[in-house]
């Protein structure tokens, strides 16, 4: 009656799901499995591969196709062994816990090949049930850690399986691209001169960024002149890597060609830890851009900081490649 009730009761959580960046992973897995008493088994190692199809926009997260298998296992009280082969699918749900880490709930059917059958021990159909946590060490890496309960078919046999295994994503879903909305063109009163609203050099009728703050550099649509930087950090690091900083030098030489500047670098990250976390970061990141300015020639004077943390993203956070856009430090120009 327990066994039923988990499984009613993981199945009927499964009520919200949220896009994943892959649509494939790969799991190998080592393990053991405990035989209930009445099959006369040793306790067993078992190793075995699993292969996981992610799903959008459904009521579970993933359907995971596995084999596990258990070689040389003695009978007790006789002289013989036999090899398990075990093959089964899943239905998983994940619950996340935080950005790398998630509780996850599983229910399946399978099959158990006895190559051997002795006391009992015949091929058989089985349901399981079980659950686990999984860790993402990286974008390309995970560790699952795994506790299963299979009832076979035959007699209500029992085995508990328990296993570690590491996932490898592969197949990355496309980012969405939003749609760019169409300028809307200021209007201009018939037979009235040119106005100039912002004070930004540029007319009106011509500025697509109307309301820029005052002394703030523009370029021809009259948009404040940003130069990105996309100097790459280590996880959870905010120090300059020497091969970065080229780019940071296109800020430096832009500032010599135009010495009445000055410049604001605006740090920004993207959604992973939290809003206070990504806060302090990209404070962090945008100071370490203005040390390394600095050492480039450009007084401190001219020099301020601002941190957005992840409140002002460019592209989705759903995928890796999203997010390393959004992780950037904008170098934005006043006069």
């Amino acid at each position: 009656m327990k066994k039923t009730l988990f499984s009613l009761a993981a199945l009927a959580s499964l009520a919200f799901a949220a896009p994943t960046a892959y649509n494939y992973e790969v799991t190998p897995t080592i393990g053991g499995v405990l035989p209930e008493g009445n099959l006369d088994l040793k306790n067993q190692l078992t190793y075995g591969l699993r292969f996981g199809i992610n799903l959008d926009n459904n009521i579970i997260n993933q359907i995971e196709l596995g084999y596990d298998r258990s070689s040389n296992i003695d009978y007790k009280g006789i002289n013989a062994d036999t090899n398990f082969n075990r093959y089964y699918a899943n239905i998983v749900k994940e619950y996340k816990l935080t950005p790398e880490a998630a509780l996850y709930a599983l229910v399946g059917l399978g099959y158990e090949d006895v190559t051997n059958p002795q006391l009992d021990n015949k091929d058989s159909m089985f349901a399981q049930y079980g659950g686990g946590v999984k860790y993402w060490v990286t974008d390309s890496f995970a560790l699952k850690a795994e506790v299963r309960h299979a009832v076979k078919f035959t007699h209500s046999d029992n085995n508990l399986f328990y296993s570690l295994g590491f996932t490898i994503p592969f197949d990355a879903k496309s980012a969405p691209v939003a749609a760019k909305a169409a300028p809307v063109a200021a209007p201009v009163a018939a037979a009235v001169a040119p106005k100039d609203s912002d004070g930004d050099g540029v007319y009106d009728d011509k500025d697509k960024c109307p309301n820029t703050p005052k002394g703030t550099v523009v370029d021809a649509d009259g948009c404040p002149k940003i130069i990105r930087l996309h100097v790459k950090f280590d996880f959870d690091k905010s120090a300059v890597k020497p091969e970065f900083m080229p780019e940071i030098q296109k800020v430096a030489d832009f500032m010599k060609q135009n010495p009445g500047y000055s410049v604001v670098l605006e740090g920004h990250t993207d959604s992973k830890g939290s809003d206070a976390y990504n806060q302090k970061l990209s404070d962090q990141r945008a100071k370490a851009v203005a040390k390394a300015l600095g050492t480039l020639g450009i007084a401190n004077a001219k020099i301020t900081t601002e941190a957005y943390g992840e409140s002002k993203p460019v592209a989705t956070n759903d995928t890796e490649a999203g997010r390393a856009e959004n992780r950037r430090v904008d170098a934005v120009f006043k006069k």
